[in-house]
C-alpha cells in the first residue's frame, strides 16, 4: 500500500468554547471509534457548469469520539468544498452530536487485478474461455460426423446403381439408406446452426469482458474518501448529509413554445436538459437547478490605473538621455470566494388509505410529482426545485430531459411585412412572461398548431418581461412592393437644388378570413450630409407612434407602419399603402448611389 496523501479542509464549525475546551483536554483519554461506508446519493444541485452532490449516511452512533469515512467520492471532486451537516432529530440540544470537522483524504487503491471485481471479471473470463474451446471441440467432432454420413450415402447410392436390374438389387434397402442419410444431415445441420451461434455469444462475451477488465484495468485506482469527525455526548442516531463540488454535470434549458392553430393562446414547454459523467451514477435522486455560477469570482475586478508621460526620445545612434519610459501598475485582481452551499428539499408521498381515500391519495401523489419546479430565488441566482425524484446516469453520451414548468404567456399576434428584403409576411408573437420562473438563453422548437415550424433562440426573459417569438411565414398573407414612380428635377428658389422623388406601394393580401394586425416595414434614404435632405411625403396610413420605434430605427430611415388590415382585403380589394420620398441636395454635391 501505498503512503496515502491528506488534504485537510475543516468545515465550518458552531462548537461553543466550553465544548471544544472538554473535547481537547479529554481527547487523548477517549478512543476513537471509526465507521466506513459510501452512503447514497440523496441530492443533487446542478449548475450550469458542475453539481453540488449530497450524499447521506444514518448511523447509530454510542457515546464518545466518532470518525466517519466516507468512501467511493468522484476523481473530479473539489477537495476544497466539503461541507458536512449532523442532522439529530429530536435528540436534546445538550445531547446533540457536534461537527468537529471534515477532512479530504486520498489512498492508493488495491491493483484492479487483485480486487474482488478484478478476480470476479478474470474468473467470468476463463469461464468463457473454457466454454469456446468445448464448443470448437464439439463443431470440429460435428464436421467428422458430417463427413461419415456423406460417405454412408455415397455408398449408398453407388450400390443402387451397381445392383440395378440385377438379382441383387435391394431398391427398398437403397431408399431406406439414402433417407437415414438425408435425416442424419439434416440433424447435423440444426447442430451445426445451433453450435455457430452459441460460438457468436461466447466470443462476444469474451470480447466484453476483456474490453471492460482492459478499461477498468486502466482507470484510476485511487481511492478518495471524506473523513468527518464528531463528538457524540450521549448515544443516538444520527444522520449525516456530506456535500462535495464535482465538475462533469451541467444543465441547459431546452423550450418548446406551441402556438394554438386559431392563434388563441400559447404554451411555453420549459424544459431542462440534464448530463453528467462524474463517474457516480444519480439514482432517483431530488434535483435542484441552479442559475448560479459556484466557479465565478464573486466581485468585480478593479479598474487598473494606466500612467501617462512624456515620451522617451533618443539622440544619435547610441541613445542615451531623454525621459524615461512610460509605466503603468496593476493591482492585485481580486480573490474567489471559496464558498459552497448545503442543498434540501422535501419527499413527495404519504400513507395509502384503502378504497376511495386511497384512490384520492394516491391522485394527489400523481398531481405533486407531475407539478411544476418550486422557484426559489437566493440573491442574484434562482434555483428550481424538481418536485419528483430523477435519475441521471453517469454518460456523457446521454442527458436527461425532464420539465420545469408550463407556462402560459399572454400573447398578442403580429404579422410582420418587409417586402422590400423578403416576400414573406410573418407571424410573431409578442408576449409577456406572467409567470415567476426567469426564463434562461437556450434554443426553442417553434409549433403552429401541431406543425413543427422550426428552431429559434429564447433570450433572458425575466418574470413581468416581454419577449419576442416568430412563428414563421403566414401563406395565406402577401405583400408585395412596387415602385411606382421616379422622377429627377429641381427644387428650391430659382430651381438651384437637384431633387429626385420615388412614389411607392404596398399591397397587402389578407386571405385569413380575418382582421389582422400587421407591422409593415420600408426604408428611406438616411442623410449624413446637412446639405442632402431627404424627407417622406404623403404617406396613405401615418408611421408608427411606438416610441421605442420613434426615438430608434425612425432616426435611421427605417419606416414602419401598424396597421389594421379588414379581414375583406383579398384580392382586387387587397389594401393598398401609398408614400413618396424626395431627396434635395446641391446641384454641385455630388451624392452616393440612391437606391429604388
Amino acid at each position: 500500500m501505498h503512503a496515502h496523501s491528506r488534504f485537510a479542509f475543516h468545515a465550518r464549525m458552531t462548537l461553543a468554547a466550553a465544548l471544544a475546551a472538554p473535547c481537547a483536554a479529554n481527547a487523548q483519554d477517549l478512543a476513537v471509534q471509526r465507521a466506513s461506508e459510501p452512503g447514497t446519493v440523496d441530492r443533487v444541485t446542478v449548475y450550469p457548469q458542475g453539481a453540488a452532490v449530497t450524499r447521506t449516511l444514518h448511523r447509530d452512533l454510542s457515546q464518545g469520539l466518532w470518525e466517519l469515512r466516507v468512501t467511493g467520492l468522484p476523481q473530479d471532486i473539489d477537495p476544497t468544498r466539503l461541507q458536512a451537516k449532523v442532522r439529530t432529530g429530536d435528540a436534546p440540544a445538550e445531547g446533540a452530536p457536534r461537527l468537529l470537522g471534515v477532512e479530504y483524504e486520498e489512498s492508493q487503491g488495491v491493483a484492479f487485478a487483485g480486487s474482488a471485481e478484478g478476480i470476479e471479471l478474470a474468473t467470468k473470463l476463463d469461464d468463457a474461455r473454457r466454454r469456446l474451446a468445448h464448443l470448437e471441440q464439439d463443431a470440429a467432432q460435428l464436421a467428422q460426423h458430417a463427413a461419415r454420413i456423406d460417405q454412408v450415402a455415397q455408398r449408398a447410392a453407388a450400390n443402387a446403381t451397381a445392383l440395378g436390374g440385377t438379382a441383387k438389387a435391394d431398391p427398398a434397402k437403397a431408399l431406406e439408406q439414402l433417407a437415414w442419410a438425408n435425416a442424419q444431415r439434416t440433424r447435423a445441420l440444426e447442430e451445426s446452426r445451433a453450435l455457430a451461434e452459441r460460438t457468436e455469444a461466447a466470443q462476444r462475451e469474451i470480447a466484453s469482458l476483456e474490453a471492460t477488465i482492459a478499461q477498468r484495468g486502466e482507470a484510476d485506482r485511487v481511492e478518495r474518501a471524506a473523513v468527518v469527525r464528531l463528538a457524540v455526548p450521549r448515544a443516538c442516531p444520527v444522520d449525516l448529509d456530506l456535500t462535495y463540488l464535482v465538475d462533469g454535470a451541467a444543465w441547459s434549458p431546452a423550450y418548446a413554445i406551441r402556438a394554438a392553430g386559431d392563434r388563441s393562446g400559447t404554451v411555453i414547454e420549459y424544459d431542462a436538459v440534464v448530463a453528467q459523467a462524474t463517474g457516480e451514477p444519480w439514482e432517483n435522486v431530488r434535483i435542484s437547478l441552479s442559475t448560479a455560477e459556484p466557479g465565478d469570482a464573486t466581485q468585480p475586478a478593479e479598474v487598473e490605473p494606466v500612467w501617462v508621460d512624456e515620451a522617451a526620445v533618443s539622440y544619435g545612434r547610441g541613445g542615451g538621455g531623454g525621459k524615461r519610459p512610460a509605466t503603468s501598475g496593476r493591482p492585485g485582481a481580486p480573490g474567489r470566494d471559496p464558498g459552497g452551499s448545503d442543498t434540501a428539499g422535501g419527499l413527495v408521498g404519504g400513507g395509502m388509505g384503502g378504497g376511495d381515500d386511497r384512490r384520492d391519495r394516491m391522485a394527489e401523489r400523481i398531481r405533486k410529482i407531475a407539478a411544476d419546479a418550486g422557484v426559489q430565488e437566493a440573491g442574484v441566482a434562482a434555483t428550481f426545485e424538481l418536485p419528483r425524484r430523477v435519475s441521471v446516469p453517469s454518460d456523457s453520451d446521454r442527458s436527461q430531459r425532464t420539465r420545469i414548468a408550463t407556462i402560459e404567456p399572454s400573447v398578442r399576434f403580429v404579422h410582420v411585412a418587409q417586402p422590400i428584403v423578403d416576400d414573406g409576411v410573418y407571424l410573431r408573437g409578442d408576449m409577456a412572461n406572467a409567470s415567476t420562473y426567469q426564463l434562461l438563453p437556450g434554443t426553442a422548437q417553434v409549433y403552429m398548431g401541431g406543425d413543427l415550424i422550426g428552431d429559434t433562440r429564447m433570450p433572458s426573459v425575466a418574470p413581468k418581461s416581454e419577449f419576442k417569438v416568430f412563428f414563421g411565414p403566414d401563406r395565406a398573407v402577401r405583400a408585395r412592393r412596387e415602385v411606382l414612380s421616379k422622377v429627377l428635377g429641381t427644387a428650391g428658389l430659382f430651381g438651384g437644388s437637384s431633387a429626385v422623388t420615388w412614389k411607392y406601394r404596398v399591397t397587402v393580401d389578407n386571405g385569413t378570413g380575418r382582421e389582422l394586425d400587421v407591422e409593415l416595414g420600408a426604408r428611406r434614404p438616411a442623410s449624413r450630409d446637412a446639405q442632402i435632405e431627404v424627407r417622406v411625403a404623403d404617406p396613405s396610413a401615418p408611421l408608427s407612434k411606438d416610441p421605442a420605434y420613434v426615438d430608434g430605427p425612425q432616426k435611421s430611415g427605417i419606416l414602419r407602419w401598424d396597421l389594421k388590415v379588414p379581414a375583406a382585403a383579398r384580392g382586387d380589394a387587397a389594401m393598398p399603402v401609398t408614400w413618396s420620398v424626395q431627396a434635395t441636395y446641391p446641384k454641385d454635391v455630388q451624392v452616393t448611389p440612391l437606391p429604388d
